[in-house]
């Protein structure tokens, strides 16, 4: 179901060596787990976790102070649309991103670490490839992928080009929806029918290219800490396969995640969309909401940095179960 050419783009220019056979650092854990002293620290007492995103209470995570952007009122006061059409790509009647600096908390030494089951992201070693593995699904089909960068000239804060580009505005990639039209454009009608009815998903597969990132990074939001009705509204598409996509509206109540200093060797795998809600107490897969994620200001990253450059790989995983 994965073109020759889109193959070679996951295992090439992905992880150069995922043709090798390679142990994959499964770290899919329960929502609840003890953890219990080591021979170093014998002060620690037994801990229990009891919900995602608990760390243990020996040392709090670190963080930083980060700059995030939502989308702003339209010019005419009109829902935001964009248009597809070429030559008509600038066709849109954004306003200008409202902006909240907020902390965001460092997942690299977060302990115990998270992982897909329970938060919806998990932070990987390379060369490592997304598999049945490490999602808990039956089968597993990469169907697109962006690679983004910038360039010399870029300007991150216009709405064009984005596709080549940090996006440095919050937001969904799908809902239900939209998720759907991928799950039948990659699976085609009928074999897409079947899978509706079933627990099926898509997860995201984020890593940086050439050097390691130091400024605008990948920021994530916890799906537990939205609401959909209270965080979110659509950006409308025209000439388009989708409809719509999903921006991010600010709320206190957003909590906010990243790995600080993801090397190429690494990277990050998270939910996208997941056809159960309710996440791992219904399903054991993860939350139902896709994590709404962008680039954000490091306001602690150094002056200067290397431009940033990445590459994301979206996959349809599929469970039997």
């Amino acid at each position: 179901m994965i073109s020759r050419a889109l193959r070679a783009q996951v295992e090439g220019s992905l992880w150069p060596n995922a043709h090798r056979t390679a142990p994959v650092r499964r770290g899919i854990l329960p929502t609840k787990r003890t953890i219990t002293a080591t021979n170093r620290s014998p002060e620690r007492t037994p801990w229990t976790k009891k919900k995602p995103f608990d760390h243990a209470p020996w040392g709090s995570p670190s963080s930083t102070k980060g700059i995030i952007r939502f989308l702003g009122p339209t010019k005419d006061g009109n829902p935001a649309f964009l248009d597809f059409k070429k030559g008509q790509e600038n066709g849109t009647n954004f306003g200008p991103s409202l902006e909240a600096t907020v902390d965001v908390t460092d997942l690299r030494n977060f302990e115990p670490p998270t992982t897909l089951a329970s938060e919806g992201i998990e932070w990987i070693y390379a060369p490592s490839i997304l598999s049945e593995d490490n999602t808990g699904a039956s089968q597993v089909v990469a169907y697109n992928f962006r690679h983004r960068r910038i360039e010399q000239n870029t300007n991150l804060f216009d709405p064009y080009n984005f596709s080549a580009k940090p996006l440095p505005n919050f937001h969904m990639d799908n809902d239900a929806e939209t998720a759907a039209v991928n799950l039948r454009r990659v699976l085609g009608n009928e074999e897409a029918e079947r899978w509706l009815s079933k627990h099926w998903g898509i997860v995201n597969v984020w890593r940086p290219v050439g050097d390691v990132v130091r400024q605008w990074p990948l920021g994530l939001v916890d799906a537990r800490s939205l609401s959909p009705s209270r965080d979110t509204v659509p950006i409308y598409t025209r000439n388009n396969y989708k409809t719509h996509f999903t921006a991010l509206k600010y709320s206190s109540r957003l909590r906010f995640y990243y790995v600080s200093n993801l090397a190429p060797d690494e990277a990050l795998i998270y939910v996208d969309f997941d056809s159960v809600p309710g996440g791992e107490e219904a399903s054991g897969h993860g939350p139902g909401l896709g994590m709404a994620h962008g680039a954000f200001e490091d306001l602690g990253a150094p002056e200067v940095t290397p431009r940033r450059r990445s590459i994301e790989v979206r996959c349809l995983v599929l469970y039997e179960k």
